[in-house]
């Protein structure tokens, strides 16, 4: 059996998030000489230095938390687990311990980004996370991160899913996950679909360089 999942996150509340406090040593100036310019660029820098900083929150479990979990078993119609966090966290490693055998799980970039924020988030919530996930230092054998597949050992090889899916003539993705915690408040039914849609071209990327229908 494999599980092809996705993650969206965004932003904790903003009362529960610490802004840092601007230090103007961090603004890159080039080539600039003029002090006026200078000025002006720290200037501007200091007034998107909080809005910058909630942007990017959501990709920090420190920061940020997750919305919703997209998830597909074999060759079923994808599904979201959504809602309280805590629960929704639980009810998504349940779900990978249904059956005797740890199944194969898919995900794209899933080892840098969302299994590390699944975790640190259910710490966060005492969530028990199954124990056969990390084997010490290491990913268990059964989680295959397509973006490593995609990678072929070249750090170099860069590719986003959409650049993947495009390149093996797979369709496109929903819209983009920037600021998908506005999406998800705005226009839920949008977020879904995005979630959703990602998880499909999760799974038709993997059926290509998995041959994944074997499994």
């Amino acid at each position: 059996m494999h599980i092809v999942f996705d993650i969206e996150t965004a932003p904790l509340p903003a009362d529960q998030i610490v802004i840092p406090p601007f230090d103007p040593a961090n603004v890159k100036i080039g080539n600039l000489r003029d002090p006026d310019k200078i000025a002006d660029k720290i200037r501007q820098a200091e007034e998107e230095h909080a809005s910058n900083y909630l942007r990017n929150a959501a990709l920090d479990p420190l920061t940020g938390r997750i919305v919703c979990i997209g998830v597909a078993v074999g060759q079923a119609d994808p599904f979201l687990f959504s809602g309280d966090e805590r629960t929704m966290l639980g009810a998504f490693w349940d779900s990978l311990c249904q059956s005797e055998r740890a199944p194969l799980i898919l995900g794209f970039n899933s080892k840098q980004f969302d299994l590390p924020f699944l975790i640190r988030r259910s710490w966060k919530h005492r969530v028990a996370v199954p124990g056969w996930i990390r084997r010490g230092r290491y990913w268990s054998d059964s989680i295959v991160d397509l973006r490593e597949v995609w990678q072929l050992g070249d750090s170099r090889a860069h590719g986003s899913l959409a650049a993947i899916c495009r390149h093996l003539g797979l369709g496109e993705k929903s819209g983009s996950g920037a600021d998908f915690g506005t999406l998800w408040e705005t226009d839920n039914a949008a977020a879904r679909e995005y979630c959703l849609q990602d998880v499909r071209l999760t799974r038709d990327v993997a059926r290509i360089l998995l041959a994944l229908d074997n499994y």
